[in-house]
């Protein structure tokens, strides 16, 4: 996953002109936009359809908490433009499948929802064999009002769902005094409702909170997550960096820099300073799509991971072992899952073009 949270707007509203107003304000300096349980049952999946109609580019989450008909949910969700969609954890196994099943079928996600589950580790044992690969670690609104804190017991739980493979979703009060507690954990997503909404100006604190996340996340890295990478293995990175890049640009996909004003790779002060390599998606794919599928044929991975609605991002260096034969299967993997998804791509002339590169490693 991308070592940089993405922050998360939670629009808790109970009526939907508000909700739609605050998006279409705070959506530039968010990443995801989380339609929350008070407004899907005060608005219905009608809410889904207006935030996804404000916010075309960006990755939006249906806060539905299913506890039963999970394949039948996570279609509504789905079919009104959600990426994600969430099942609360107390529901029965067959509902997390059967929405699990939907989720594949239309390359969108689901999240489980932690509120109220004990013994959280077991549970997570049980969904990851069936293929749960996000969760949502919730403090909630009645936790907040008894003065339920974050502690550390909550980190290492935590930390144990990351080092189990599981996308971790943070939220419950989160400001941006809060952040540095969360540090030193590799979340994936980071929620913020009142933080935003409440504040005086919506849109700069929620360009405050985003600029702070990537200062806390990214002031000892140049990217995502290249930091975990030895030194002695820079140039072996590098490497593999390169040859995802022009392996990119050769299955037929652009790169969201602009490589004509690139001095090249090789160089000191070019563009993509980091390992990671972030992708526009082809007309009519989502980042959600693209990531749910390469995690189905590539397996799950910290070496992909959605950037925003419409890009996504690969990182050799975050790959389980940096090596020229793991690199291929990373860009032919990319490559097979945009077919699946119906993408005009050149899957041959892509792992062509990473292997000749790879061969100066």
């Amino acid at each position: 996953m991308s070592s940089i949270p993405l922050l998360q707007l939670a629009l808790d509203y109970i009526s939907l002109g508000p909700a739609v107003a605050m998006a279409t304000t705070v959506a530039p300096h968010v990443d995801v936009i989380e339609v929350g349980t008070p407004l899907c049952k005060a608005a219905g999946i009608q809410a889904v359809r207006e935030i996804r109609a404000v916010c075309p580019d960006k990755i939006i989450l249906a806060d539905l908490k299913t506890p039963d008909v999970g394949g039948l949910e996570a279609a509504m969700a789905f079919d009104a433009g959600a990426d994600w969609m969430t099942v609360i954890g107390g529901a029965p196994m067959a509902t997390v499948e059967s929405a699990l099943e939907v989720a594949r079928q239309r390359g969108r996600e689901v999240l489980m929802e932690l509120t109220g589950v004990r013994d959280i580790l077991a549970h997570a044992r049980e969904w990851k064999q069936v293929g749960v690969q996000r969760m949502v670690y919730h403090r909630g609104w009645d936790e907040q009002t008894f003065n339920r804190e974050w502690a550390e017991d909550d980190k290492v739980i935590i930390r144990q769902l990351i080092d189990m493979g599981f996308k971790v979703t943070v939220t419950g009060g989160i400001t941006i005094e809060l952040l540095p507690f969360f540090r030193d954990l590799p979340v994936s997503v980071i929620i913020a409702g009142r933080a935003i909404h409440k504040a005086p100006d919506p849109a700069a604190s929620a360009r405050e909170l985003r600029s702070a996340i990537h200062r806390l996340w990214g002031s000892s890295q140049s990217g995502y997550g290249t930091a975990s990478v030895a030194q002695s293995d820079t140039r072996a990175a590098d490497l593999a960096a390169k040859a995802v890049r022009w392996g990119v640009s050769d299955l037929g996909l652009l790169l969201t820099v602009d490589g004509r004003s690139c001095p090249g790779c090789d160089a000191p002060d070019r563009l993509c300073q980091s390992t990671v390599t972030q992708v526009q998606c082809p007309p009519g794919v989502s980042a959600a799509q693209v990531a749910q599928a390469l995690a189905h044929i590539f397996g799950q991975s910290g070496a992909f991971g959605p950037v925003s609605a419409d890009v996504f991002y690969l990182d050799p260096a975050q790959l389980d072992r940096l090596a020229p034969d793991r690199v291929t299967e990373l860009m032919a993997a990319t490559g097979n899952a945009l077919r699946q998804l119906g993408c005009a791509v050149d899957v041959n002339a892509g792992v062509s073009t990473t292997n000749r590169i790879l061969a100066a490693w």
